[in-house]
């Protein structure tokens, strides 16, 4: 199998497991009965997610997805010392402007917004899902994998 054979079957594999994912998603979210602010949860690449779609914005038809990727953890200094400088040092300024966030259980999370109009039904919002999570999924598994060293 060519490099370009593995990369086709592996895009194919990912929007498999997407498209999998997604199912157990919109099966969550039903198309009748979607109340605000409404809560799922989900893994997508070994990456857990918590997703929240928010109230609408008023006299707007616009509406809110907070997805929360956690990334991994920050090791304590007694697990791997090095380790814990090295992702302290990497994501310091982002963990200070607020783009990453370090959870209380040491969880380095990411927040995607992606705001959307149109209907809030099962079938627009595996739509809105699919293409954050295929917009981000390069910068996510490398954060991953750096974390996880």
């Amino acid at each position: 199998m060519t490099a370009v054979e593995k990369m086709e079957y592996s895009d194919r594999s990912s929007l498999l497991n997407l498209e999998l994912l997604l199912d157990g998603v919109a099966k969550q979210i039903t198309d009748n009965n979607i109340e605000f602010p409404s809560q799922f949860n989900f893994i997508w690449h070994n990456i857990q997610f918590s997703g929240q779609i928010l109230d609408p914005k008023k006299g707007l038809d616009l509406f809110s997805i907070n997805l929360t990727a956690n990334l991994g953890y920050l090791p304590f200094s007694s697990e791997n010392k090095a380790h814990r400088k090295k992702l302290f040092e990497t994501f310091s300024s982002q963990l200070t402007n607020g783009e990453y966030i370090l959870s209380p259980n040491s969880q380095i999370q990411i927040i995607l917004q992606t705001q959307f109009s149109g209907p809030v039904d099962g079938k627009r919002l595996v739509e809105v899902i699919s293409y954050t999570l295929l917009d981000q999924q390069a910068e996510l598994k490398s954060i991953q994998a750096l974390i996880m060293g």
